[in-house]
């Protein structure tokens, strides 16, 4: 029986010490075997394949004094799979809205929004209660992961630019086909423009990085082309809903140099429930890290916890966008982060463009320690906007 070859390919990120030297990496692969996949100018690495260990083992023997190795990490995607895969919100209602209350139309002017559709999770943390103070400031929100339906009514109009960094797709075709990406869209900014869904804050403008499959898989290399991406294309605020155990220095470089640029960073805890148990790039001290909270304030059970955690919000049973123009309910907490990335680009609308530290000193001032979850479980608490945009 033939075997697949393919699975004994091994991939590096070779960062080298000193740039000049690619012609040096250049003839380390062609004597190796192994061939160049794409550079990574954002950690000035570059994303390597070779045909065995051996062969890597070669490439690098030949001076590894001149360049630095890092595994290509696998991630995974951080919403909660126990629950039931498909929940359709509409029709025909949603437990979330109020049923008896008499449906609001559409502004034609800011702001945009919609009372009706409105998710436990937004009423909990108060978005509604500061619609009406949002100015018209755009604010430039990034999305790391399995792309975003177009073509939802929700959200269409928001999009302002995309990029496929997996291998074997044109840059262009960031479209979602798992639906995880869109769920999360939904929540930081759906417009509402259409009566059906609204999101934390309608006036963001997206752009997408789908570096995710149709199986939820995501690796490092595609991560940071993605997030050097979205730095060219300035964006204020970034969304990781993914996560992983293992770290290394080439990741670690990527989130330190957003960070020191001013890009806000949130990132989810991760499902691995219990104590000292949140990932990377959570784990990393540059990030929001969002643990995830039930509608009764406790913690819900598959978040990961520790001290890493900054603050806590929604992240069971959340109604947001999905494929071909759907909504449905999830769980996760990838789905806790972006409320804190709605808070994030709230604060950014209402007062304008602020360092990373900034924003967490103002988020920290607005936060509500909950009374039954430690500290390792929420961080500073759940951050309630009326307490910061006034």
């Amino acid at each position: 029986m033939d075997k697949d070859l393919s699975k004994n390919k091994v991939r590096k990120i070779i960062t080298l010490h000193d740039p000049c030297d690619e012609d040096f990496l250049i003839k380390s692969l062609q004597i190796s075997g192994g061939k160049l996949i794409k550079k990574l100018p954002l950690v000035d690495g570059y994303l390597c394949e070779f045909p065995s260990e051996a062969d890597f083992a070669l490439a690098v023997r030949v001076d590894n004094d001149r360049i630095e190795v890092d595994d290509d990490i696998e991630f995974r995607l951080c919403w909660y799979p126990g629950l039931p895969f498909f929940q359709h919100l509409f029709p025909p209602y949603s437990p979330y809205a109020p049923i008896n209350k008499p449906v609001i139309k559409p502004t034609p002017e800011p702001p945009l929004y919609n009372t009706e559709r409105v998710g436990w999770g937004l009423r909990r943390i108060g978005a509604p209660q500061v619609w009406q103070k949002l100015k018209r400031r755009r604010v430039r929100v990034g999305i790391i992961d399995t792309g975003i339906d177009y073509n939802h009514p929700d959200i269409r109009e928001s999009i302002k630019g995309g990029i496929n960094t997996l291998d074997g797709y044109s840059q262009q075709q960031f479209k979602d086909d798992y639906g995880h990406g869109t769920h999360i869209a939904g929540i930081i900014g759906a417009s509402g423009r259409n009566a059906r869904f609204m999101g934390i804050n309608p006036y963001v403008d997206f752009y997408i990085v789908k570096a995710f499959d149709r199986r939820g898989k995501g690796n490092l290399s595609d991560i940071i082309e993605g997030l050097d991406w979205l730095y060219s294309n300035q964006v204020e605020i970034i969304n990781m809903s993914f996560s992983t155990m293992e770290t290394n220095n080439t990741f670690r470089r990527a989130i330190r140099y957003l960070d020191d640029r001013g890009v806000i960073l949130v990132a989810a805890a991760g499902n691995d429930g219990g104590s000292d148990s949140v990932n990377y790039p959570g784990r990393f001290p540059e990030v929001i890290t969002v643990s995830a909270t039930d509608r009764y304030d406790r913690i819900a059970s598959f978040s990961s916890t520790g001290p890493e955690v900054n603050f806590c919000a929604p992240g069971v049973d959340i109604p947001s966008a999905w494929l071909n123009g759907a909504y449905e309910l999830k769980s996760g907490t990838s789905f806790a982060a972006p409320h804190v990335t709605g808070i994030v680009a709230d604060l950014l609308n209402y007062y304008g463009y602020m360092p990373p530290t900034k924003v967490k000193e103002i988020m920290v001032s607005g936060a509500v320690k909950l009374a039954n979850l430690a500290k390792e479980q929420q961080g500073f608490g759940i951050v309630e906007l009326p307490r910061i945009i006034y």
